[in-house]
């Protein structure tokens, strides 16, 4: 009896919910069978890796340090120009003075993802380049300096990006949903104030950042097919009517490539790592449309803007379409979303979020008291 009063109790190791049980075997299941794909595909289909055909290891394994090199000195390049040419400020939750902001570091798994996603994206820099030097679709795409036109280029710049994020917003959302945000997307959204660039935008599971490829390539088609397409249709239509659209049994007949100088792809991919690096960067770098959306261009009083206004339902997103409002790219526009998980998912435009009601304006920091006069404020309002 005494010993049994002496004995100490002993601490009860906490037992995982069914739920958590659940995450971590679905999780499991999930990466298991992609790895299981992922390795019968690429031995099934080793140009995949290697597009190129380079003759030996040793020039490909050359060519993956020179593309991680790369992308090193391009993300040092981009900060080094942010605040050196642009003298661009850090969001207000950054600046001195702000309350504390929890920053998570690599663990194990971000430095696998990190790694698996390198090889990812170098086999892409392999494809994507290979793709241009033999012409893209049809081999109907040029690198002629010469051919540069305003359609192929600005026009082209333009298509790429909105179509990119009107592709990956929707995506992104449904990594969202309670079916796939823990195995998949959750891992991201460990970093609510992503500060390292790269490094936090490119810490993403294998399968959320092959999405993001998938998203980048449907760009470069899009833009390279649509208004080549689009002018062989009206052509048709002009010379055999409607009946002209069906003529032949084969896609080619019915596509045409070469809507985008090769130039232009590799411009966008520039601007498009750049941003993506910047969405998880500190800085606070923000811009609309060049030639839409300025006050200089429009103005308070312009009378179309005003009409508009008294529009129901419609006017507000219509006005913000015609000015360019949509497509205003921001730094503190993707914080939100890391901060406030179910909002702005697009990257670039947030004419999805816009859309959808999902868009949501940028929130600094704010005391204790401010947070709870917004609460009561909200009450108030239910």
């Amino acid at each position: 009896m005494c010993a049994t009063m002496g004995m100490q109790p002993q601490p009860q190791t906490p037992r995982l919910s069914r739920r958590l049980q659940r995450q971590r075997f679905s999780s499991l299941l999930l990466d298991s069978a992609t790895t299981i794909y992922v390795v019968h595909y690429l031995y099934n289909n080793p140009s995949y890796l290697n597009p190129w055909n380079l003759p030996n290891m040793q020039l490909w394994l050359l060519g993956f340090i020179a593309i991680r090199l790369g992308v090193v000195f391009y993300d040092h390049l981009v900060v080094l120009l942010i605040e050196k040419c642009f003298k661009s400020k850090v969001l207000p939750t950054r600046e001195p003075g702000a309350p504390p902001v929890r920053y998570v570091s690599l663990d194990k798994r971000s430095i696998v993802y990190l790694s698996l996603n390198a090889f990812n994206e170098y086999a892409f820099v392999m494809r994507l380049t290979h793709y241009l030097w033999w012409g893209g679709h049809q081999q109907l795409l040029t690198w002629k300096l010469t051919q540069m036109t305003l359609c192929n280029t600005i026009l082209a710049l333009g298509i790429m990006f909105v179509s990119m994020d009107m592709l990956y917003a929707p995506l992104h959302h449904l990594l969202h949903l309670p079916t796939f945000y823990p195995l998949i997307h959750k891992h991201h959204h460990r970093q609510h104030f992503p500060a390292r660039g790269y490094l936090d935008a490119g810490n993403e599971h294998p399968i959320e950042h092959m999405i993001g490829v998938v998203c980048t390539w449907f760009a470069v088609c899009v833009a390279e097919i649509l208004l080549p397409t689009f002018g062989m249709w009206l052509e048709r239509v002009k010379e055999h009517g409607l009946s002209g659209l069906l003529d032949g049994e084969e896609t080619a007949t019915w596509t045409q490539g070469g809507g985008v100088h090769a130039l232009t792809v590799i411009v966008f991919f520039q601007f498009h790592a750049a941003l993506a690096m910047l969405n998880h960067s500190p800085y606070n770098v923000q811009f609309s449309l060049p030639f839409m959306g300025s006050a200089s261009l429009f103005g308070a009083e312009n009378k179309m803007l005003q009409w508009l206004d008294e529009i129901t339902f419609v006017g507000k997103w219509m006005k913000r379409i015609f000015t360019g409002q949509w497509f205003k790219y921001s730094v503190g526009h993707h914080e939100m979303h890391h901060r406030k998980f179910n909002f702005n998912y697009g990257q670039y435009c947030m004419l999805y979020d816009l859309w959808m009601g999902t868009f949501l304006e940028y929130e600094g920091p704010m005391s204790a008291e401010e947070i709870e006069a917004r609460k009561k404020k909200k009450l108030k309002e239910r």
